[in-house]
């Protein structure tokens, strides 16, 4: 039951609303037509859309962020199906080998198997998610499931570099060890001893150090992708892309090169697709970083 003067809902044990003692009306029986105030429930809250969800969604939905991913995809099934290829040959080479080698010969079948890293795979679904999300057109939002696997390679990639530090630090208090309570250890490099331990110094701190600044660059890539997720959920501007990413992606071209001519030295021929399809996939990694930053950066100008 609700008051008809003031509409407000009348007490359980009887009594006249309290509008009635103010103003004396008494009347406590609605009329037949009266309809009960509506209830207002919390509704959630609206996110804004600002242009920096319009710049993101453009990005993501270029030619140029397809042919990225398209590319990277071209470059993990060459390469996989490479590698499927490569560990056929080598059996079917033990094999003929096998039937040839006398009973009772020791033989050691040694196969190195290219597996495709996990990382690349999160990447590569990371990449489509990010595509398939800016291709809707029935929202001005994207989803950040595709942020989230950058973020989770990049945490795979700070636990494997820590744990290689301490594998090397480790191995290097082993080795000083070593050397210090043996002076005149034999090696197998054919060099004095000193000249051997001085050169597995020199490789032990090349790798720590590349190691540190792998795992510098994980974290630091971290926070860059934490930006680009907070972006894409409340619309505030990215972080760019650090420049040593850009040229990490530019000492990777080289490398792949480089196998590339090891390769056509070794008659490797069934590998040379994958190293072009690697070189064609970062020079496209290279121009969409490039773009991406030169969009943020117009942004910033603009103060959007």
């Amino acid at each position: 039951m609700y008051c008809t003067n003031c509409g407000r809902k009348l007490p359980e044990d009887g009594s006249p609303c309290i509008c009635g003692a103010q103003n004396g009306n008494f009347n406590t029986q609605p009329p037949q037509n009266f309809q009960a105030p509506p209830q207002y429930y919390a509704q959630p809250p609206v996110r804004p859309v600002t242009p920096v969800h319009g710049m993101l969604k453009r990005f993501a939905s270029s030619k140029l962020f397809f042919m990225c991913a398209l590319l990277f995809t071209v470059q993990m099934v060459v390469s996989a199906v490479s590698s499927v290829i490569e560990v056929f040959t080598v059996l079917q080479n033990q094999a003929y080998l096998l039937e040839r080698t006398p009973v009772g010969t020791n033989f050691n079948v040694e196969l190195n198997v290219n597996i495709v890293p996990v990382q690349n795979i999160l990447v590569l679904i990371g990449l489509w998610l990010l595509y398939a999300s800016a291709k809707k057109t029935d929202t001005p939002f994207m989803s950040t499931a595709g942020v989230t696997l950058f973020k989770v390679t990049e945490i795979l990639q700070i636990v494997g570099c820590g744990i290689l530090c301490g594998m090397l630090l480790l191995i290097g208090l082993l080795v000083l060890l070593a050397s210090s309570g043996a002076p005149n250890v034999t090696n197998y490099t054919g060099l004095p001893d000193n000249i051997a331990i001085l050169i597995v110094g020199i490789a032990f701190v090349v790798g720590l150090v590349l190691s540190v600044l792998l795992l510098l660059y994980s974290i630091k890539m971290l926070g860059v992708w934490t930006s680009l997720q907070r972006a894409i959920q409340v619309g505030v501007l990215p972080k760019k892309l650090p420049g040593y990413a850009l040229a990490l992606q530019g000492f990777s071209i080289f490398c792949d090169v480089a196998a590339m001519i090891a390769f056509f030295v070794l008659n490797a021929w069934i590998l040379i697709p994958g190293s072009l399809c690697s070189i064609a996939a970062r020079v496209y990694v290279i121009r969409c970083m490039v773009a991406y930053n030169r969009e943020v950066a117009g942004m910033e100008a603009g103060s959007f």
